[in-house]
């Protein structure tokens, strides 16, 4: 993460929430970070949740909350990065939600060539 210039965290939705694993490891990257004066500030991030039903929101919202605790760059869409569907096949038919993860990943494609100038 440290070596990045962007971190984008996709996850799927269980329970309501994002999964402990993916929590443990982004609480783990805080702590260090914080530990080593920031070593995150300013990086680009962006959260997709991926949802059957529900949580999608609440599991988006958790890992934003990973960006600003970090002091790092978040870029927006034309909604929140968010897809529904039971599986790969159900996701590929979420057309909105596969548009708004485009056009984050696009802002994103932008923020980082104006963060190194180019």
């Amino acid at each position: 993460m440290e070596a990045a210039d962007g971190i984008i965290v996709g996850i799927p939705v269980y329970y309501g929430s994002a999964t402990p694993q993916i929590m443990a490891l982004l609480d783990r990257a805080a702590y260090v970070s914080m530990r080593w004066g920031g070593s995150l500030r300013r990086k680009a991030g962006a959260a997709i949740a991926v949802a059957r039903r529900a949580g999608a929101n609440f599991t988006f919202a958790q890992l934003n909350y990973f960006f600003l605790y970090n002091e790092m760059i978040m870029q927006g869409s034309t909604s929140w990065n968010v897809a529904y569907g039971w599986g790969l096949e159900d996701v590929k038919k979420d057309e909105e939600g596969l548009q708004t993860v485009w056009n984050m990943a696009s802002n994103m494609a932008w923020l980082l060539k104006k963060l190194h100038g180019r």
